[in-house]
């Protein structure tokens, strides 16, 4: 029984960790991700610098966090 445990938490362990490998972004690709999304942020808002973005998978699943600060939110009209 304790043989059994033990496999089980092992194969645990190297999940999270091919997991974990699985959700590394290079800083390059990170960096190239961050500019056009701050592209497309300021056509919205005067950023006060590059956006972050957090990335973790989870259960095979990727969760993306994006956060940024901003002066100000720009006037724009919604066409309709």
């Amino acid at each position: 029984m304790w043989r059994k445990e033990k496999k089980e938490e092992q194969f645990r362990r190297v999940n999270d960790v091919i997991c974990a490998d699985k959700s590394v972004m290079s800083d390059a690709c990170k960096a190239l991700v961050l500019q056009d999304f701050a592209e497309k942020f300021n056509e919205y808002f005067d950023l006060t610098g590059l956006p972050r973005m957090e990335i973790s998978n989870r259960n095979g699943t990727y969760v993306v966090a994006l956060s940024f600060e901003a002066e100000r939110v720009k006037k724009f009209n919604v066409l309709k």
